[in-house]
């Protein structure tokens, strides 16, 4: 594994919140967004496949891809301890564990690779997403995929908690714990994906209000979903995109990166 630069720690979530409410949402195939649901049934899923899943919940897209695609071989990891014990009730041939990824790609799952890795509303809701984004590609095979969410702007981006973040609240209330809500400029964040010298960016979104419970500078955002390839050893060609975004996001990406 590459060694992942210290700064400040990841928020321990503790609140019940994350586990009432993944425990009914998030569990079944077409509970997920269409961005999501786009851009992974481009990958081909079949039981073969090895899924991590970072930032789980309780485990609900094991289920999902274990009903649609059955899914055997699934890890979850997320910090919430409620969440994660609910995960391993709910799907008992998951495996489950709890912890801040960073701290687990140097543990438990150093040196494990899969062949797809999920983060799904997980890295944009972190102090630390850099290195979290970083540490869920070392996790990939070579050939396999990160499939991530994202939050897109044509303009500055932010990842100031003070200035964006969430309330984890199900409840639409503005009182809580508070995540990180962070925004990327699309080219910025294509900037950093280029940087894993991948062979092939795929990308689906769309226009939308921020969430009711987040507090943010933005009126509208891009939310989309990414699959990004690693290459195999014998893979030399040039990085392949296929982005399915808004017109104003394709072209705040027409200067060269």
């Amino acid at each position: 594994m590459k060694n992942i630069k210290q700064s400040k720690n990841n928020i321990v979530y503790k609140t019940n919140q994350l586990a009432r409410y993944y425990r009914e949402e998030r569990v079944k195939w077409h509970q997920f967004y269409e961005s999501e649901r786009v851009i992974i049934e481009q990958l081909k899923i079949d039981q073969s496949k090895n899924i991590l899943d970072i930032g789980c919940g309780c485990g609900g897209l094991g289920l999902a891809l274990q009903g649609q695609f059955g899914v055997e071989s699934y890890t979850g990891v997320d910090i919430n301890p409620q969440a994660a014990e609910a995960g391993r009730v709910m799907n008992q041939e998951s495996h489950i564990l709890c912890g801040d990824i960073l701290d687990l790609s140097q543990n438990e799952l150093k040196d494990k690779h899969f062949d797809i890795v999920f983060s799904l509303s997980c890295v944009d809701w972190n102090i630390r997403f850099s290195d979290m984004l970083a540490a869920a590609w070392d996790h990939v095979l070579p050939s396999g995929h990160l499939v991530s969410t994202f939050r897109l702007t044509s303009g500055e981006g932010c990842d100031d908690i003070k200035r964006s973040h969430q309330y984890i609240n199900f409840d639409g209330l503005l009182e809580g714990e508070l995540a990180s809500y962070v925004v990327l400029n699309v080219k910025d964040l294509l900037r950093q994906l280029s940087v894993f010298n991948p062979s092939e960016i795929n990308a689906y979104g769309y226009w939308g209000a921020p969430s009711v419970t987040a507090v943010t500078p933005y009126d509208k955002l891009c939310f989309a979903a990414f699959s990004i390839r690693k290459r195999s050893a014998d893979d030399i060609g040039r990085l392949r995109y296929n982005l399915k975004l808004p017109v104003a996001i394709q072209d705040a990406m027409e200067a060269p990166l």
